[in-house]
């Protein structure tokens, strides 16, 4: 187990016995009558967070010697590995004369200085071992020197020199030395270890002892425990009984509101339509009749006025032109209100005739396109998906920058679909349909009113669709 993670577990048991203190005071201050258990549990809960805070002092004191030993323990297996590598290579040289047998021994002379470095900062908090370490390094220079001399006559091209320096004994006497003084330090922190080892050992003892302190604890707890819970579940769900309650009652007041501003919706809209085809009818038997009266008035006075000066003249002529501006603007306001197409012609032709005036006020193009041969649908219906392709093609007009529109109508046997797409610039936050502005929300309540369905769909950049479907004969009107 390596050192980081003993002392975590070490820090995660006194946390836990923290909590579980702070646990126990908590459940007995709630539950009457039981003064005699909280004393009880609160020393012991304090008796085996001492044993733990005593015992986690201990491992960390001797977590530092752990680590240190560690530490000294790679470090002079790192000098063993590189004097090793040093070495072989030093005396093939020395034997061979051949140049490949320095790469170990510069690669491994190279790595020296750093050991040396980390070794030089672990003696300087080691007051045991500090002697040693200085006679470690001591011999270290002295054997890298007789190495380097070696290597050196070789160079020269005095391989026997250099032999009879080796065979003196010199070299091994260094390293004999250099090895037992790297032995005795790391017996002194193989000490160390067991040391530490003994602690965590105790440690854990400790631990067995305080953990069997709780559970005895626990065990005569959980009765009032239980108790307490049950307490807490029956509250908890009479609780939830009535929130469940109050919900399903807010549930039905929100749907009965719903229909009823649902009905109003439709209620308003028929209202809307048959003010609209009075005010249409008006238009058309008062103000056609006088404008048709006039116009025959001022067509006479042009027919009968050949004698009256040329400026009289021209003004009959501008009142008769500015009159049949009023019937044309009459017919459209009529058109706008009431569309005899619709109630003449049907649903396809009013759409087709749609789209011919949308296309004929240039800038956007507008075809209509219909699946299916059913018969007309009702006249609810039929007046819904008009209003709802007009403002969907006046929506495209204001706002979608779009040069071309399709108007799609789909009659099946129950249901009629209108599709109304455009391929311009598109907007975001139509996810699942959602709408966002009075016109959309107007669309959507002509839907409901009407027991059918409404959504919008758009990609920034690809356009949009808006998709109106509705029975083909409504539900009947309260």
């Amino acid at each position: 187990m390596s050192g980081t993670a003993l002392e975590h577990l070490a820090l995660q048991l006194r946390d836990r016995l923290q909590r579980f203190g702070l646990l126990i005071e908590a459940l007995f201050g709630r539950a009457g009558g039981t003064f005699w258990v909280t004393p009880l549990a609160i020393a012991v809960a304090a008796g085996a967070l001492w044993i733990a805070d005593a015992g986690l002092d201990v491992l960390q004191r001797s977590f530092g010697d752990f680590s240190f030993a560690q530490s000294i323990a790679s470090q002079t297996r790192e000098v063993r590995l590189a004097l090793v590598d040093a070495e072989t290579g030093q005396l093939g040289y020395t034997l061979t004369g051949d140049a490949r047998y320095l790469d170990p021994y510069t690669a491994a002379v190279a790595r020296l200085p750093e050991i040396r470095s980390e070794l030089a900062r672990l003696a300087r908090s080691d007051r045991e071992g500090r002697t040693l370490f200085k006679e470690v390094d001591a011999n270290l220079d002295r054997l890298l020197i007789f190495w380097q001399v070696t290597i050196d006559l070789v160079s020269k091209g005095d391989a026997q020199r250099a032999q009879a320096v080796i065979q003196g004994g010199r070299g091994k006497a260094i390293m004999d030395e250099l090895r037992g003084d790297m032995k005795w330090l790391e017996s002194i922190h193989e000490s160390r270890l067991a040391r530490f080892q003994e602690v965590w050992r105790q440690s854990l003892l400790a631990v067995r002892i305080v953990l069997t302190l709780l559970i005895v604890v626990i065990v005569g707890l959980f009765v009032l425990v239980l108790r307490y819970a049950q307490h807490v579940l029956a509250t908890e769900r009479r609780q939830k009984r009535y929130i469940e309650e109050e919900r399903d009652r807010l549930e039905r007041a929100v749907r009965e509101r719903t229909l009823e501003l649902s009905e109003l919706a439709g209620h308003l809209q028929r209202a809307q339509e048959q003010e609209r085809s009075r005010v249409a009818r008006e238009l058309h038997d008062e103000i056609g009749a006088l404008l048709t009266a006039s116009k025959m008035t001022v067509a006479w006075l042009i027919r009968q006025g050949k004698d009256l000066p040329a400026a009289a003249r021209d003004k009959l002529v501008k009142l008769d032109a500015f009159l049949e501006q009023g019937v044309q603007l009459k017919r459209r306001v009529i058109e706008g209100l009431s569309p005899s197409v619709l109630a003449n012609l049907g649903l396809n032709a009013a759409l087709e005739d749609l789209a011919e005036q949308i296309a004929s006020t240039g800038g956007l193009r507008a075809s209509f396109r219909h699946a299916g041969t059913h018969p007309e649908p009702a006249a609810d219906s039929a007046i819904a998906i008009y209003r709802v392709a007009q403002e969907a093609l006046t929506n495209v007009q204001k706002h979608a920058r779009a040069t071309e529109a399709w108007i799609e109508l789909d009659c099946g046997p129950d249901w009629i679909e209108l599709r109304v797409r455009d391929n311009g610039q598109g907007f975001a936050g139509t996810a699942g349909g959602k709408v966002k502005t009075h016109g959309l929300h107007g669309m959507r309540h002509r839907a409901e009113s009407l027991g059918g369905t409404f959504a919008v769909t758009s990609v920034p950049g690809q356009g949009a669709r808006v998709t109106f479907r509705v029975p083909r004969t409504p539900p009947a009107a309260d």
